[in-house]
């Protein structure tokens, strides 16, 4: 018996490596994860910051034009004013031309207003510019070295799955069975007793099971948690 929980205790030590190999891949797609939704969203704020100023440009760029035709349409009529002899026309031109210079200083206060606004923008997109090449960009190495530790790990599982499967052919049918179905639960299967308690869950074990574990002639569950109880000793080999 004790020879076949020693090979036992080699397919534990794969299962425990395989294992350890699954805490990987629980932990590192979510960090990948993570990692590339953090640089999508600075990405998009960059993004959307350009666009906001193209915008704000073109409104500019907009009033900008008003003006000037404001300007236009002043100067004509304030070159008309000196041809006209009718009171109530000059008076007239005189309101149309009051009217045109309070919608011109209208759009001036909104220009200065959308300039305020541009600057702001430019300052914004400046600042999460810097932030992106300092600390953002530097993630993307992260990923990478992440990505290459992930993909080494799945060929190391794929190199241990291939040394079980060649190792359980070799071992005790009906023990495998009882080993596969306890290993649901997650490694190790099989664990030493310390003391008079399973290593385990760390009950006392009944000092007829602790008797049956020291004689090695079967195998013995822990009553508690069904665990494979061994010796210490046992371990130890």
């Amino acid at each position: 018996m004790q020879k076949k929980i020693n090979e036992f205790l080699d397919l534990q030590k794969i299962d425990l490596n395989i294992a350890e190999f699954e805490k990987t891949f629980e932990t590192v797609p979510s960090k990948l994860n993570e990692l590339r939704n953090k640089i999508d969203f600075e990405e998009r704020k960059i993004i959307n910051l350009k666009e906001k100023i193209e915008s704000q440009k073109l409104e500019l760029n907009e009033l900008n034009l008003e003006v000037e035709s404001a300007n236009e349409k002043i100067k004509a009529l304030e070159d008309k004013l000196f041809s006209i002899n009718s009171t109530k026309e000059f008076e007239a031109l005189q309101k149309e031309t009051g009217d045109l210079k309070r919608l011109k200083l209208g759009i001036e206060d909104d220009q200065i207003k959308l300039m305020e606004n541009l600057e702001n923008s430019q300052k914004n997109l400046d600042e999460n510019e810097t932030k992106f090449d300092e600390e953002i960009e530097p993630l993307r190495q992260e990923i990478d070295e992440l990505q290459k530790n992930l993909d080494e790990c799945n060929l190391e599982k794929d190199k241990l799955l291939n040394e079980r499967g060649e190792k359980t052919k070799e071992l005790d049918k009906d023990l495998l069975k009882t080993y596969e179905n306890l290993l649901r639960n997650k490694p190790p299967v099989i664990i030493p007793i310390i003391g008079e308690s399973c290593g385990s869950c760390f009950i006392k074990i009944p000092p007829q099971t602790h008797i049956k574990v020291l004689q090695e002639e079967e195998i013995v569950l822990c009553p508690f948690c069904n665990k494979i109880l061994i010796s210490e000793t046992e371990n130890n080999d």
